[in-house]
């Protein structure tokens, strides 16, 4: 997801990240596309791989 402009680190079936104390709901709403665009980009590598 730090392609896509979003630091997390991954701790087991869980996804962490650290958006600002203070972040608009746009920023908010920008950050679940990048968490929803990286989901579907590990799904699809993951389906290319079996």
């Amino acid at each position: 997801m730090r392609k896509l402009g979003l630091l997390t680190r991954p701790l087991g079936d869980t996804i962490a990240f650290l958006p600002p104390l203070i972040a608009t709901k746009e920023e908010i709403e920008q950050i679940i596309v990048i968490i929803k665009e990286g989901i579907q980009t590990v799904m699809e590598e993951m389906n290319h791989e079996e």
